[in-house]
């Protein structure tokens, strides 16, 4: 694979998000991938969301992996099954509300463990789902990164999978969206084009 860090400099000065020359460290790299729209981008490889400069819970954590790991950080890629309810996600607007109050909305989030201390090997929860512009909204994003404080997971686990290093995470997380989804991905897609759409209007 080739660097990801010179590509994530020129996208990031291309749109006025990093000064020229900057020094892109681990706070850096996790402020500009966490503050990417929240949209799908084309496929999540790497190099098509800092392209595009979008990405959903699975591409950005793809990527932050990746990033982290050019820095000299170990990371890996968490999958965890949950819901979205009126209770854990009071922020969704009106429409989504009532489409959850009806019943809970199955998802399968990603977000990653990274080795912030490579002497005591201790590691740290990092969640770069929501741009920090979508606190207003009242959506839980983390204000930054600060090594070996843990951030705050984007939804609440129900179970939670650690993906191999050998193993490819959108492979893993299709099978346990099979599972866990099932007969509710059409729902399941519908709701997070409309989630994506109603950030996208209220946070341009």
């Amino acid at each position: 694979m080739s660097p990801l860090i010179p590509v994530l400099r020129e996208q990031a000065e291309a749109r006025g998000l990093l000064e020229a020359g900057a020094r892109i460290d681990a706070a850096t790299a996790f402020r500009l991938v966490r503050d990417m729209p929240y949209h799908r981008a084309t496929d999540r490889k790497p190099e098509t969301l800092l392209r595009e400069w979008r990405g959903t819970c699975s591409g950005k954590h793809y990527l932050l992996r990746d990033l982290f790991e050019e820095l000299g950080l170990a990371a890996t890629v968490i999958l965890a099954t949950h819901e979205f309810t009126p209770e854990n996600s009071p922020w969704l607007p009106p429409n989504l509300l009532t489409e959850v109050r009806l019943a809970p909305l199955p998802d399968v989030h990603a977000f990653l463990r990274v080795e912030h201390d490579q002497v005591m090997h201790e590691w740290m929860t990092v969640d770069a789902t929501w741009p920090a512009e979508a606190r207003r909204l009242g959506l839980p994003a983390n204000p930054s990164f600060e090594p070996g404080r843990d951030q705050h997971i984007a939804c609440d686990p129900i179970e939670i999978f650690h993906v191999p290093e050998d193993a490819d995470p959108q492979e893993l997380k299709d099978r346990i969206l099979a599972d866990h989804v099932g007969a509710q991905a059409a729902r399941r897609e519908a709701f997070i084009a409309a989630l994506s759409d109603w950030l996208a209007r209220e946070l341009h």
